[in-house]
């Protein structure tokens, strides 16, 4: 089944952040905001519970690769993710604003082709 979103994930730490990590949503091609590329979820790494018993909410920090066209077919190549590309992308991410330990709405990067090693 082509359209099954990859179940990978995982810690990271950057810039003494750990960060927990997971796939959002693979490549679309012709959505009607035009190609998607893949879309990684980053937030804090906290086992902190709320009162509640839920663990604690931290701002989520959204990465959209860039869309790889597909060169003999109709469906995009699903992006290798290295821990190096996802550091990389994450320190652009807090040099663009994005604070970890903050709360609120998600903060959103689209990454374009030189952006990354």
């Amino acid at each position: 089944m082509r359209g099954k979103k990859r179940d990978i994930g995982g810690i990271i730490t950057v810039a003494g952040e750990k960060l927990r990590w997971s796939v959002k949503s693979e490549p679309m091609a012709r959505t009607t905001d035009g190609d998607v590329g893949l879309r990684l979820s980053v937030v804090r790494h906290d086992e902190t519970l709320t009162r509640h018993g839920t663990l604690k909410a931290w701002r989520e920090l959204i990465l959209q690769f860039p869309f790889e066209k597909p060169k003999h077919s109709r469906f995009s190549e699903r992006p290798e993710v290295t821990p190096e590309k996802l550091a990389a992308a994450i320190r652009l991410a807090m040099d663009a604003g994005w604070e970890p330990h903050s709360r609120g709405r998600p903060f959103e990067l689209i990454l374009e082709e030189g952006d990354l090693p």
